[in-house]
């Protein structure tokens, strides 16, 4: 809530200041390609489905999720007056936290256990971008891709009980509303964007902790900043 309130404060005067001005970039939308770059935060978390076999020594968890930032370079290919057709791949960077009631083997006592989950990921998405016909100096448009992504800081492999593994690669899909605002120079499209893991990034590794989450998905909001 609190992001869609700061996108809505942040839109606000850009809209104003796009009415009523003299037509910007007004041959931009006809160029069958152009580049760009976009940056952004992330707010990166997971979505899990609990096991039917609750470990005895696992009594819940909780998801903690962490501010991450984005960035990636825009492709854009015209399609038609109102569709885009874009490849941006992308940088991500954050921390995911899990937290479980469970029981510590170290000593025996029942605390919340933390694990941190740092992810360094490479996002390879192809989107479709449907727009709004133009007014005046904006449009607006809703946004969706698949994607495939791979973690570089995924300890998949490593032999350590105290670390929650995660699965390098992953697939799944984004959505996306935002507007196109056109300045003088450049073209600005802030968004506000959903992604949805569809993979299990899982590493079952025998530990109770794995036992008692089966599949682990990414889930992760982001406010994002194109330049064109």
């Amino acid at each position: 809530m609190r992001l869609r309130i700061t996108f809505l404060a942040l839109l606000l005067p850009s809209l104003l200041m796009a009415q009523g001005q003299s037509l910007n970039l007004p041959r931009y939308d006809q160029k069958p390609v152009h580049f760009g770059f976009i940056l952004g935060t992330s707010q990166m978390d997971f979505s899990y489905r609990p096991g039917t076999a609750w470990p005895s020594t696992v009594f819940g968890v909780e998801t903690g999720p962490q501010l991450g930032y984005v960035v990636g370079i825009v492709s854009n290919v015209r399609m038609n007056e109102n569709m885009d057709l874009r490849f941006v791949p992308t940088y991500a960077a954050g921390e995911r936290r899990l937290f479980f009631d469970a029981i510590d083997p170290s000593d025996g006592r029942r605390k919340t256990i933390e694990r941190r989950m740092e992810s360094s990921l490479i996002i390879f998405p192809l989107e479709f971008k449907w727009k709004t016909d133009r007014i005046d100096n904006h449009r607006w448009y809703v946004l969706g891709s698949l994607y495939g992504q791979w973690d570089l800081a995924s300890k998949a492999k490593v032999v350590d009980d105290r670390i929650f593994k995660l699965q390098a690669g992953e697939f799944g899909y984004e959505v996306a509303v935002g507007m196109d605002l056109y300045f003088e120079y450049f073209k600005l499209s802030p968004q506000l964007r959903a992604t949805f893991g569809q993979g299990n990034l899982l590493v079952n590794d025998g530990t109770a902790y794995a036992q008692a989450l089966p599949v682990v998905q990414t889930r992760s909001l982001a406010w994002i900043f194109t330049f064109e």
